[in-house]
């Protein structure tokens, strides 16, 4: 397991190789949350609340990074970070004694599927938004069998700090005390007791409304939204999704209702449920799907500036990345336990998410995959403390004082 975490790990820091050879800090990550940490007391930027809620993992990675690390290599240590929360949805698959994940085919394509969802780049290797890899480590552990052992901790872990990194995990509590019930299990309970003392504590203490999030979901939107970036995006490719969310768009702005978009997403799912409840083997599907839903329908009613934004090709990447990987690894699973006709199906839809994945990953998103190198940033700043560092993506400036 160990080796194949060290590839896995490998192949992460490859996609987008400049961001460990130059080092970065990605946006907010570096003006707000480093820049707090510069300027203000450990314990206030350890627990400021930015944005609306709390993100302790930004918080704290770059607290680390302020007063662990020389300047010159303060990114580093977020990178790294980074890399450890995206680790741990492998780590989960890899570790999972579900008999369905035993074929090590199956297991070797949970891993591909992780590792090469389309236009994820938002989020590659950066601490701003680890909850939304969180939120899959939620997604999975919900699915997967609830064993103790060595790893129970760690689901512990993860399930404590989700919610305190952000809000999108917290939708999946009413599903967790779902399946605790059904299941009688007080490793389920335990669980959701866990998760639901994050959430209480972000919830209670940290929760604030923003103004530019509107709160809102139309169902019209939300299936627009699942058809262009779950359907269109995945398995047709970037270029056709932006036709189809264009096409989609200008229904909207006629007033007119989009038939297919809306339709498309509930035939789908509809037998994509039905392939998940056919069989009991196939729970874990449902599970996914279910988990898929729910993290979708929190990432787009929270959406900022609104879920409307999302009917797009590639904004708002973040949004999408959690319930993207859980309606993948689903799919895997219906092909692993469903009849053969099924299965089968499923399993070319595996293979070209694969497939399509690998070309994204071939091709990042070049704001997120190049930048200026943080070293001679900072050269500069000490040659002239008014110099505004330059961070990823192109436009964002960080002001340091000495």
């Amino acid at each position: 397991m160990t080796a194949i975490l060290l590839v896995y790990g490998i192949a992460i820091c490859c996609k987008m190789p400049d961001i460990v050879i130059k080092g970065r800090f990605w946006a907010e990550e570096g003006t707000v949350f480093f820049g707090n940490a510069w300027t203000m007391p450990p314990l206030h930027a350890l627990f400021l609340s930015y944005f609306g809620y709390l993100n302790l993992i930004a918080n704290a990675a770059t607290l680390a990074a302020r007063w662990l690390m020389p300047l010159s290599c303060a990114p580093y240590l977020t990178i790294g970070v980074a890399l450890a929360i995206q680790l741990c949805p492998p780590l989960l698959l890899l570790s999972a004694r579900d008999a369905w994940l035993r074929p090590a085919p199956v297991r070797a394509g949970g891993l591909l599927l992780l590792l090469l969802i389309p236009n994820s780049d938002e989020i590659w290797l950066q601490t701003l938004h680890c909850q939304f890899v969180l939120a899959v480590c939620g997604g999975l552990i919900l699915a997967l069998d609830a064993e103790g052992g060595k790893t129970r901790w760690l689901k512990y872990g993860l399930l404590f700090l989700a919610p305190l990194c952000g809000l999108v995990v917290i939708a999946l509590l009413p599903l967790f005390f779902l399946r605790a019930a059904l299941d009688r299990s007080w490793e389920r309970f335990s669980q959701s007791a866990v998760l639901a003392t994050g959430s209480a504590i972000q919830l209670i203490l940290f929760f604030h409304i923003v103004s530019r999030r509107t709160y809102t979901l139309d169902p019209q939107i939300f299936l627009s939204v699942v058809t262009v970036r779950h359907l269109a995006g995945p398995f047709l490719g970037t270029e056709i999704a932006g036709f189809v969310a264009q096409a989609i768009r200008a229904r909207f702005s006629a007033g007119q209702f989009p038939v297919a978009a809306v339709l498309t997403p509930l035939l789908v799912f509809g037998a994509l449920a039905a392939a998940t409840l056919w069989r009991r083997r196939s729970l874990p599907a449902f599970w996914l799907v279910s988990g898929f839903v729910m993290i979708a329908g929190a990432s787009y009613f929270g959406a900022l500036d609104g879920a409307a934004t999302l009917i797009h090709a590639v904004s708002g990447e973040r949004y999408v990345v959690a319930p993207q990987a859980l309606l993948s690894l689903a799919i895997l699973a219906v092909a692993a336990t469903s009849g053969t006709a099924i299965s089968r199906i499923s399993g070319v839809a595996v293979m070209w998410l694969i497939m399509s994945g690998a070309v994204s990953y071939t091709q990042p998103w070049q704001p997120a995959s190049d930048g200026p190198p943080w070293r001679d940033e900072i050269a500069l700043w000490r040659r002239d403390p008014a110099h505004a560092i330059e961070i990823w993506p192109s436009g964002w400036r960080l002001s340091l004082t000495r």
